[in-house]
């Protein structure tokens, strides 16, 4: 069952560039990422009510790296938003192989961890096969202009992430999954909301009317998030550790599909090759940190 767990979160997470592509033409990344934060703590709280399973507690224990993960997390998805806005739906595919080098190289240097030849070619595999995606075959000037900053915005967002899932290492057993999930969201849901208070004022009277697809956007946008937590708690237990970020990375071939079928968006032999670099390089990655931590 883990392994199907971790399909259903790649298929779900996949719709997320879609989502955005759908809410972003009435509210712009800052309000994309508030609804999907406060749509999540819902998802989280309806899925408590279910289980009949009371807050546990372990807040005040971890509160310090809760608030660091919440603000990585917040970062990250409006980071996230705004190039999935302005860019093709399934651009944060780059994402996963971003956070998997800092993970490595935060485990090297904080856990003191081997870096060896194999594993500096494999994270080289991720990063070229991320610029080839961002190159597209373009000039050079369009290169080095705005798609370079899109993919520049969805490496610093899966750096980000990959501080959130560092915030969750650290928060560990001291804490339900559920509940660190849903305080984040919660904590996530207030910083996000502190840049659209300015202006929803304006936005009430400038008579913005989404239409229902931008509607339920915003409510599977939430649903997959929260739900998406749930599931990768549920699946971590249940198979081999380094196989988590491996079932993941087959996002990106949902991702471009869904942008390949539902916006006609164009995909290259540059982004195939890509693609295929950066998680051949991320599978390698993950099979070597896996051998080492069984040496270890």
């Amino acid at each position: 069952m883990g392994y199907i767990y971790l399909l259903c979160i790649a298929l779900l997470f996949s719709f997320g560039g879609t989502c955005v592509k759908l809410i972003s033409p009435y509210f712009d990344a800052s309000y994309i990422t508030f609804f999907r934060f406060a749509v999540a703590v819902v998802v989280l709280l309806v899925l408590k009510t279910v289980k009949r399973q009371p807050y546990k507690g372990g807040f005040k224990q971890v509160w310090g790296w809760v608030i660091f993960g919440a603000a990585a997390k917040w970062l990250a998805y409006l980071s996230e938003n705004y190039a999935i806005a302005r860019g093709m739906s399934y651009g944060n595919i780059v994402t996963q192989p971003a956070q998997t080098v800092f993970l490595t190289l935060a485990s090297i240097i904080l856990f003191k961890e081997k870096m060896s030849v194999k594993k500096l070619i494999c994270m080289l595999m991720c990063v070229g096969g991320v610029l080839c995606i961002s190159w597209n075959g373009r000039p050079l000037d369009i290169f080095l202009g705005e798609n370079i900053v899109l993919t520049g915005l969805f490496w610093i967002s899966g750096t980000l992430a990959g501080c959130h899932v560092l915030s969750q290492k650290m928060i560990g057993d001291r804490m339900d999954a559920i509940d660190s999930n849903m305080v984040t969201c919660g904590i996530a849901a207030i910083m996000a909301s502190t840049i659209i208070m300015p202006s929803v004022g304006d936005v009430v009277t400038s008579g913005i009317q989404p239409n229902v697809a931008c509607i339920l956007a915003i409510l599977l946008f939430g649903f997959i998030t929260g739900f998406s937590y749930y599931l990768n708690a549920k699946a971590i237990p249940l198979v081999p550790f380094y196989m988590v970020p491996i079932i993941q990375s087959t996002m990106a071939i949902f991702a471009i599909l869904w942008g390949i079928l539902f916006f006609h968006e164009e995909v290259s032999a540059y982004i195939i090759i890509g693609t295929i670099t950066f998680v051949v390089g991320l599978i390698l990655l993950q099979i070597l940190n896996a051998a080492d931590k069984k040496k270890g």
